[in-house]
């Protein structure tokens, strides 16, 4: 599994990070949503899923993804 942190600043509220939730899930990886640092950290196996798809995920629900760090 890889651990990546995404910086997602236009996110401003609940709905905002269940909708990111929903958005992480659905490409089969795992995300903690954090509204105060406006970060999600996603976890995911490479064989399967890529940060790339993750980042789509999130941004068709029109938030803006940056990548904050990345971690084996």
């Amino acid at each position: 599994m890889v651990k990546a942190i995404l910086k997602i600043t236009n996110m401003s509220c609940k709905h905002c990070v269940m909708r990111i939730n929903k958005a992480i899930q659905s490409v089969g990886a795992k995300g903690e949503v954090s509204l105060e640092k406006k970060t999600a950290v996603v976890e995911f196996d490479p064989k399967k899923v890529s940060l790339d798809d993750v980042i789509n995920a999130i941004k068709r629900y029109g938030y803006e993804v940056e990548i904050d760090g990345e971690s084996c």
